[in-house]
């Protein structure tokens, strides 16, 4: 890595470097603790360069005017920009000098950071826009119901569903007032927003962005409890021993009886996973083969569909159910992929045309971070450009 032979003023005048002492962010914070880690002998050198970086913030009078000379005519010097400076009789750049680049400097600095503000403003309002997508509830009739219309109230059609505020829809009460068969609801959640629902018999699924689900209004007795999931959900099914519970999708069901599971089927990314938390659940393809002797996973496990072919790796689950908290977790995933994931939360269209982008692979936790605060953050990393307008972002080289 490039970092193992800087010196203090190499890492001064590393972008990155600056960026993680002026803005540090759950990212760059684990980057450099790992890497200090692994070098622990470079931990006084970058000590004493996240000092010198310092200057930055104009708090001269901790470091001697001598010092602010070197430091200033090193950093000038690595970024090219020190050929028109007059030099003394000794040799050195004049203080006067130094400490005008140093202003000009922090003027950018302060020029960014009002864009930044700016451009924090104009996501929020952009925030407005995404937020009136609409959840939507189709009935076994046809009818539409937009759940955001709705509050604290009981929806009459063929069902006995009750909204509570604007987030959950439970039907619990169902089994009142129905006839003995099956009557099927479809709950659709938009990008940027994340749905829970609560079944008849007391299983809670949350729905993830862009997500389509199908369900029993009211489950039959000595009948199987099946669901139908195009996008991502998070499963705790009430036990039931005599009926199992199955997450049907276009190429793996997941059977359950009782258990604590995620199950990932978005289209564009051509493959299913099954991530286990508690219980114990098996596995098989859609089309029926292995049903009777499905591949059963562990807590803690994976299990993977493609390319035809079902495989079970040990995984951090906490990355794989970070969504349901409203974070992003990424542990050594391609850009590409990660690209997928920032469109489904900020409901917007992603166009990359930074190709060589796209297999370079990054690690990071994001909480209330902005769509623009993670491409920046990305871009530390990574250099490249980004465009935002309304729901549309450009990158390029």
């Amino acid at each position: 890595m490039k970092y193992n032979n800087y010196s203090i003023e190499d890492f001064a005048s590393d972008p990155y470097f600056q960026m993680w002492v002026f803005e540090p962010n759950a990212m760059a914070n684990k980057f450099w603790a790992d890497w200090l880690t692994d070098h622990p002998e470079k931990r006084e050198t970058v000590k004493k360069a996240k000092r010198l970086v310092l200057l930055l913030d104009r708090d001269e009078d901790k470091l001697s005017k001598k010092e602010v000379d070197a430091i200033w005519r090193t950093i000038i010097e690595n970024r090219g920009v020190h050929k028109g400076f007059k030099k003394q009789n000794k040799g050195r750049y004049e203080i006067s000098n130094l400490l005008k680049i140093a202003a000009v400097f922090i003027g950018l600095f302060a020029l960014g950071f009002t864009a930044y503000y700016f451009n924090s403003i104009w996501m929020k309002e952009s925030s407005k826009t995404i937020a009136s997508n609409r959840i939507t509830l189709e009935l076994e009739d046809g009818s539409i119901v937009f759940l955001d219309e709705v509050n604290s109230e009981t929806i009459t059609n063929k069902t006995k569903a009750v909204v509570s505020d604007k987030n959950t829809l439970s039907y619990k009460n169902a089994e009142k007032d129905l006839d003995n068969k099956l009557v099927y609801n479809k709950i659709t959640v938009p990008y940027g927003r994340i749905f829970e629902l609560e079944l008849s018999d007391g299983s809670r699924v949350k729905l993830n962005a862009g997500t389509k689900l199908r369900y029993p209004v009211r489950f039959l007795k000595n009948t199987p409890r099946n669901v139908y999931l195009e996008g991502e959900a998070f499963f705790e099914v009430a036990k039931d021993k005599k009926n199992a519970f199955t997450v049907v999708t276009n190429k793996m069901n997941t059977r359950v009886y009782g258990t604590k599971f995620n199950v990932s089927c978005y289209k564009n990314e051509h493959k299913i996973a099954t991530v286990l938390v508690e219980g114990s659940v098996g596995v098989y393809k859609a089309n029926g083969e292995g049903k009777d002797h499905p591949t059963l996973i562990k807590p803690g496990y994976r299990a993977l569909f493609k390319n035809d072919a079902i495989g079970v790796s040990k995984v951090d689950v906490s990355k794989y159910t970070a969504w349901t908290d409203e974070n992003l977790v990424f542990m050594d995933d391609s850009f590409d992929v990660i690209v997928k994931r920032l469109e489904r939360k900020y409901d917007v269209k992603i166009i990359n045309q930074y190709t060589e982008l796209n297999g370079k692979k990054f690690t990071g936790i994001f909480k209330k971070e902005s769509l623009e605060d993670v491409l920046r953050i990305f871009r530390e990393h990574t250099h490249f450009n980004y465009t935002i307008k309304e729901k549309n972002v450009v990158i390029t080289n």
